[in-house]
Protein backbone atom coordinates (compact mmCIF):
# COMPACT_ATOMS: atom_id res chain seq x y z
CA UNK A 1 0.00 0.00 0.00
CA UNK A 2 1.66 3.40 -0.97
CA UNK A 3 2.05 5.47 1.89
CA UNK A 4 -0.60 8.45 2.88
CA UNK A 5 0.56 11.68 1.20
CA UNK A 6 -0.52 14.67 3.79
CA UNK A 7 -0.58 18.10 2.03
CA UNK A 8 2.49 20.67 2.94
CA UNK A 9 0.58 22.37 5.67
CA UNK A 10 4.01 23.83 7.09
CA UNK A 11 3.59 27.75 7.35
CA UNK A 12 0.18 26.83 8.54
CA UNK A 13 1.08 25.13 11.38
CA UNK A 14 4.73 25.67 12.35
CA UNK A 15 6.81 28.92 12.62
CA UNK A 16 10.66 27.72 12.20
CA UNK A 17 12.76 30.13 14.10
CA UNK A 18 16.72 29.39 13.40
CA UNK A 19 19.22 30.31 15.66
CA UNK A 20 22.25 31.57 15.37
CA UNK A 21 25.82 32.67 17.26
CA UNK A 22 29.03 31.93 15.51
CA UNK A 23 27.99 29.07 13.91
CA UNK A 24 29.22 30.41 9.78
CA UNK A 25 31.10 26.75 9.34
CA UNK A 26 27.66 25.02 9.77
CA UNK A 27 25.09 27.47 8.85
CA UNK A 28 24.76 26.68 5.34
CA UNK A 29 24.08 22.98 6.29
CA UNK A 30 21.53 23.13 8.54
CA UNK A 31 19.35 26.05 6.68
CA UNK A 32 19.56 23.91 3.78
CA UNK A 33 18.33 21.14 5.62
CA UNK A 34 15.22 23.23 6.24
CA UNK A 35 14.47 24.00 2.80
CA UNK A 36 14.81 19.80 2.49
CA UNK A 37 12.06 19.06 4.12
CA UNK A 38 9.20 17.12 2.98
CA UNK A 39 7.09 19.87 4.00
CA UNK A 40 9.09 22.68 3.17
CA UNK A 41 8.55 26.24 4.61
CA UNK A 42 7.85 29.45 2.53
CA UNK A 43 9.12 31.82 4.90
CA UNK A 44 11.39 31.15 8.00
CA UNK A 45 13.27 32.95 10.76
CA UNK A 46 16.83 33.15 11.48
CA UNK A 47 18.03 35.01 14.43
CA UNK A 48 21.47 36.21 14.76
CA UNK A 49 22.35 36.74 18.51
CA UNK A 50 25.54 39.24 17.69
CA UNK A 51 27.94 36.40 16.14
CA UNK A 52 31.56 37.97 16.54
CA UNK A 53 32.40 35.67 13.44
CA UNK A 54 30.77 35.83 9.64
CA UNK A 55 27.71 34.41 10.30
CA UNK A 56 25.57 37.41 9.40
CA UNK A 57 27.54 37.77 5.95
CA UNK A 58 27.00 34.17 5.30
CA UNK A 59 23.01 33.66 6.18
CA UNK A 60 22.52 37.30 4.25
CA UNK A 61 23.94 35.16 1.03
CA UNK A 62 22.58 32.18 1.49
CA UNK A 63 19.03 33.84 1.88
CA UNK A 64 19.79 36.15 -1.22
CA UNK A 65 20.52 32.89 -3.18
CA UNK A 66 17.38 31.44 -1.73
CA UNK A 67 14.94 33.95 -2.78
CA UNK A 68 15.27 35.48 0.28
CA UNK A 69 12.34 33.32 2.13
CA UNK A 70 13.83 33.97 5.56
CA UNK A 71 13.37 37.02 7.50
CA UNK A 72 16.68 37.72 9.25
CA UNK A 73 17.11 39.15 12.23
CA UNK A 74 20.36 40.27 14.25
CA UNK A 75 20.87 41.22 17.87
CA UNK A 76 23.30 44.36 18.23
CA UNK A 77 24.06 42.95 21.68
CA UNK A 78 24.71 39.54 22.48
CA UNK A 79 20.82 38.13 24.73
CA UNK A 80 22.59 34.57 25.68
CA UNK A 81 20.14 31.38 24.67
CA UNK A 82 17.14 31.82 27.18
CA UNK A 83 16.26 35.41 25.95
CA UNK A 84 16.68 34.42 22.35
CA UNK A 85 14.36 31.56 22.40
CA UNK A 86 12.09 33.82 24.36
CA UNK A 87 12.47 36.41 21.50
CA UNK A 88 12.00 33.72 18.52
CA UNK A 89 8.78 32.35 20.71
CA UNK A 90 7.40 35.91 20.06
CA UNK A 91 7.29 35.36 16.80
CA UNK A 92 5.68 32.60 16.45
CA UNK A 93 2.17 32.74 15.29
CA UNK A 94 1.01 29.09 14.55
CA UNK A 95 0.30 26.25 16.82
CA UNK A 96 3.65 24.68 17.10
CA UNK A 97 6.96 26.08 17.16
CA UNK A 98 10.25 24.81 15.73
CA UNK A 99 13.40 26.87 17.16
CA UNK A 100 16.57 25.20 15.65
CA UNK A 101 20.12 26.00 16.18
CA UNK A 102 22.77 26.87 13.03
CA UNK A 103 24.62 23.44 13.61
CA UNK A 104 22.17 20.44 13.67
CA UNK A 105 20.65 19.37 10.96
CA UNK A 106 16.67 18.35 10.79
CA UNK A 107 15.82 14.69 8.57
CA UNK A 108 13.90 16.08 5.53
CA UNK A 109 10.37 14.19 6.77
CA UNK A 110 10.88 16.12 10.59
CA UNK A 111 8.63 18.67 10.06
CA UNK A 112 6.16 16.39 8.35
CA UNK A 113 5.97 13.58 10.42
CA UNK A 114 5.88 15.32 13.96
CA UNK A 115 3.24 17.71 12.73
CA UNK A 116 0.95 14.86 11.83
CA UNK A 117 1.89 13.22 14.58
CA UNK A 118 0.74 15.35 17.17
CA UNK A 119 -2.68 16.51 15.10
CA UNK A 120 -3.64 12.75 15.34
CA UNK A 121 -3.35 12.54 19.13
CA UNK A 122 -6.34 12.22 21.38
CA UNK A 123 -4.91 14.69 24.11
CA UNK A 124 -2.88 17.57 23.40
CA UNK A 125 0.65 17.44 24.71
CA UNK A 126 2.74 20.64 25.11
CA UNK A 127 6.19 18.95 23.58
CA UNK A 128 6.84 16.54 21.53
CA UNK A 129 10.04 14.45 21.43
CA UNK A 130 11.61 11.32 19.60
CA UNK A 131 15.22 10.41 18.75
CA UNK A 132 18.21 11.91 17.14
CA UNK A 133 21.73 10.82 15.73
CA UNK A 134 24.95 12.06 17.39
CA UNK A 135 27.40 13.61 14.73
CA UNK A 136 30.70 15.27 15.40
CA UNK A 137 32.05 18.36 14.04
CA UNK A 138 32.66 17.43 10.77
CA UNK A 139 29.54 15.19 10.40
CA UNK A 140 31.03 11.97 11.49
CA UNK A 141 28.29 9.82 13.09
CA UNK A 142 28.71 9.44 16.62
CA UNK A 143 26.13 7.32 17.74
CA UNK A 144 22.95 5.91 15.47
CA UNK A 145 20.27 6.31 18.37
CA UNK A 146 20.51 8.47 21.36
CA UNK A 147 16.88 6.77 22.11
CA UNK A 148 18.24 2.91 22.24
CA UNK A 149 20.30 3.36 25.65
CA UNK A 150 17.94 5.20 27.49
CA UNK A 151 15.16 3.55 27.08
CA UNK A 152 17.08 0.46 29.30
CA UNK A 153 15.91 3.15 32.20
CA UNK A 154 12.18 2.62 31.80
CA UNK A 155 9.66 -0.23 31.94
CA UNK A 156 9.50 -2.32 28.69
CA UNK A 157 12.34 -0.39 27.37
CA UNK A 158 9.97 2.02 26.25
CA UNK A 159 10.58 6.11 26.64
CA UNK A 160 7.91 7.43 28.65
CA UNK A 161 4.90 10.15 27.62
CA UNK A 162 2.80 11.49 29.77
CA UNK A 163 3.12 13.75 32.76
CA UNK A 164 6.33 12.66 33.42
CA UNK A 165 7.64 15.07 36.01
CA UNK A 166 8.92 12.65 38.48
CA UNK A 167 11.14 10.83 35.52
CA UNK A 168 12.41 14.07 34.49
CA UNK A 169 13.50 14.61 38.05
CA UNK A 170 14.86 11.34 38.86
CA UNK A 171 17.16 10.78 35.80
CA UNK A 172 17.76 14.29 34.65
CA UNK A 173 17.12 15.83 31.35
CA UNK A 174 16.82 12.48 29.01
CA UNK A 175 14.80 13.93 26.32
CA UNK A 176 16.84 15.02 23.47
CA UNK A 177 16.40 18.32 22.97
CA UNK A 178 17.37 18.39 19.24
CA UNK A 179 14.81 16.34 18.82
CA UNK A 180 11.49 18.16 19.73
CA UNK A 181 8.84 20.54 18.69
CA UNK A 182 7.29 23.08 21.21
CA UNK A 183 3.19 23.24 21.24
CA UNK A 184 3.07 27.49 21.19
CA UNK A 185 0.42 28.21 23.80
CA UNK A 186 1.93 25.69 25.84
CA UNK A 187 5.02 27.83 26.47
CA UNK A 188 2.86 31.24 25.92
CA UNK A 189 0.88 29.51 29.06
CA UNK A 190 3.96 29.19 31.23
CA UNK A 191 5.57 32.43 30.93
CA UNK A 192 8.44 31.27 28.66
CA UNK A 193 11.63 30.24 29.57
CA UNK A 194 13.02 31.43 32.59
CA UNK A 195 16.01 33.44 31.62
CA UNK A 196 17.72 33.90 34.38
CA UNK A 197 18.92 30.36 33.69
CA UNK A 198 22.26 29.35 31.82
CA UNK A 199 20.13 26.92 29.63
CA UNK A 200 16.62 26.18 29.27
CA UNK A 201 16.16 23.09 28.01
CA UNK A 202 15.12 21.00 31.30
CA UNK A 203 13.75 23.37 33.36
CA UNK A 204 10.94 23.79 30.68
CA UNK A 205 10.88 20.24 30.12
CA UNK A 206 9.79 19.92 33.75
CA UNK A 207 7.57 22.98 34.01
CA UNK A 208 5.53 21.16 30.41
CA UNK A 209 5.31 17.87 32.07
CA UNK A 210 3.57 19.28 35.09
CA UNK A 211 0.60 21.31 33.29
CA UNK A 212 0.62 19.75 29.74
CA UNK A 213 2.39 16.73 29.13
CA UNK A 214 5.02 16.07 27.23
CA UNK A 215 4.74 13.42 23.75
CA UNK A 216 6.99 10.45 22.37
CA UNK A 217 7.41 9.31 18.70
CA UNK A 218 9.02 6.42 18.18
CA UNK A 219 11.34 8.28 15.37
CA UNK A 220 14.77 9.65 14.34
CA UNK A 221 13.94 13.11 13.40
CA UNK A 222 17.53 15.29 13.39
CA UNK A 223 21.36 14.93 13.61
CA UNK A 224 22.73 16.55 16.47
CA UNK A 225 26.28 17.95 16.28
CA UNK A 226 28.23 16.98 19.42
CA UNK A 227 31.34 19.46 19.76
CA UNK A 228 34.49 18.84 21.79
CA UNK A 229 34.70 21.32 24.93
CA UNK A 230 30.78 22.19 25.22
CA UNK A 231 29.52 22.76 28.37
CA UNK A 232 27.25 19.15 27.72
CA UNK A 233 30.04 17.23 27.07
CA UNK A 234 32.77 18.97 29.99
CA UNK A 235 30.75 20.04 32.79
CA UNK A 236 32.18 22.62 34.51
CA UNK A 237 32.01 25.45 37.88
CA UNK A 238 29.30 27.29 35.27
CA UNK A 239 27.25 24.20 34.36
CA UNK A 240 26.84 22.72 38.29
CA UNK A 241 25.78 26.67 39.35
CA UNK A 242 23.20 26.83 36.67
CA UNK A 243 22.12 23.45 37.10
CA UNK A 244 21.72 23.79 41.14
CA UNK A 245 19.26 26.95 40.44
CA UNK A 246 16.56 24.87 38.34
CA UNK A 247 14.69 22.14 40.73
CA UNK A 248 14.62 24.57 43.89
CA UNK A 249 12.08 25.79 41.52
CA UNK A 250 10.14 23.02 42.00
CA UNK A 251 9.94 22.20 45.62
CA UNK A 252 6.36 22.69 47.54
CA UNK A 253 4.43 21.00 44.79
CA UNK A 254 3.96 18.12 47.21
CA UNK A 255 5.79 15.76 49.97
CA UNK A 256 6.29 13.04 47.31
CA UNK A 257 8.01 15.39 44.45
CA UNK A 258 10.06 17.43 47.31
CA UNK A 259 11.30 14.02 48.32
CA UNK A 260 12.25 13.11 44.56
CA UNK A 261 13.70 16.22 44.36
CA UNK A 262 16.07 16.47 46.75
CA UNK A 263 17.62 12.98 46.49
CA UNK A 264 18.19 14.18 43.09
CA UNK A 265 20.08 17.45 44.23
CA UNK A 266 21.66 15.23 46.48
CA UNK A 267 23.28 12.84 44.07
CA UNK A 268 24.36 15.70 41.02
CA UNK A 269 26.03 17.98 44.24
CA UNK A 270 28.06 14.48 45.27
CA UNK A 271 28.85 13.91 41.98
CA UNK A 272 30.02 17.94 41.21
CA UNK A 273 31.93 17.58 44.81
CA UNK A 274 33.26 14.34 43.64
CA UNK A 275 34.82 16.31 40.31
CA UNK A 276 36.51 18.54 42.83
CA UNK A 277 33.59 21.26 42.84
CA UNK A 278 33.06 23.07 45.88
CA UNK A 279 29.88 25.17 46.92
CA UNK A 280 27.53 22.51 47.14
CA UNK A 281 27.79 20.70 50.48
CA UNK A 282 24.91 22.10 52.09
CA UNK A 283 23.21 20.43 49.40
CA UNK A 284 24.07 17.41 50.03
CA UNK A 285 23.69 17.46 53.84
CA UNK A 286 20.24 19.00 53.38
CA UNK A 287 19.40 16.05 50.94
CA UNK A 288 21.18 13.26 53.49
CA UNK A 289 19.43 14.62 56.39
CA UNK A 290 16.07 15.26 54.26
CA UNK A 291 15.73 11.94 53.50
CA UNK A 292 17.66 10.09 55.90
CA UNK A 293 20.17 8.67 53.25
CA UNK A 294 23.06 7.98 55.72
CA UNK A 295 25.04 6.32 52.61
CA UNK A 296 24.85 9.43 50.96
CA UNK A 297 26.03 11.17 53.59
CA UNK A 298 29.05 8.54 54.42
CA UNK A 299 29.91 8.92 50.89
CA UNK A 300 30.57 12.74 51.67
CA UNK A 301 32.04 12.32 54.84
CA UNK A 302 35.00 9.99 52.85
CA UNK A 303 35.33 12.23 49.99
CA UNK A 304 35.72 15.05 52.17
CA UNK A 305 38.31 13.47 54.51
CA UNK A 306 40.07 12.43 51.30
CA UNK A 307 40.50 16.17 50.47
CA UNK A 308 41.65 17.09 53.93
CA UNK A 309 44.54 14.30 53.13
CA UNK A 310 45.12 14.94 49.45
CA UNK A 311 43.83 18.74 48.88
CA UNK A 312 41.35 19.57 46.47
CA UNK A 313 41.09 19.68 42.80
CA UNK A 314 39.15 22.44 41.75
CA UNK A 315 37.42 25.49 43.01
Amino acid sequence: MAEKINPNRCDELVTIVALCYNQSYYLKETLDSIMAQTWRPGHFYIIDDCSTDNSVELLNEWNEANNNIATIIVHEENQGITRTMNHALSLSTTKYFQPWPCDDLMLPYKIEKQVTFLEDLDWKPGFLYGDIEWIDNEGNLLRKSVIEDRKKQFPNNTMPSGFIFPELVRLGCFIPTASGMYVTQALRDLGGFDEGLFAEDWDMFMRIALKHGIAFQDLKVSRYRRHMGSVEMKKGKAYWDGHFKILPKFLGINDEYDGIIYDKMGRDALDAYMDGYSGYENIILNSALRNRDFNQFWRYVKIKLGRLLYGRKKS
